[in-house]
């Protein structure tokens, strides 16, 4: 069964989000996006993409 999407902020570039999709348990598709509304763009591509998404925060 497939994983839902993960969003996360890159952390070598502040600012860049990703949006990563597992397929029993390995990588098998990305996107990233930078710029204006990064974060938000991402999301809205999970939610379109995938359906399902997980929104990841490292703690400071």
């Amino acid at each position: 069964m497939s994983e839902p999407a993960v969003v996360i902020e890159d952390r070598m570039y502040p600012g860049e989000w990703r949006v990563e999709w597992y397929d029993d348990h390995k990588l098998s598709e990305l996107a990233v996006f930078s710029g204006r509304n990064a974060r938000k763009r991402a999301i809205q591509y999970a939610e379109l993409q995938y359906g399902d998404y997980d929104d990841v925060s490292f703690g400071s």
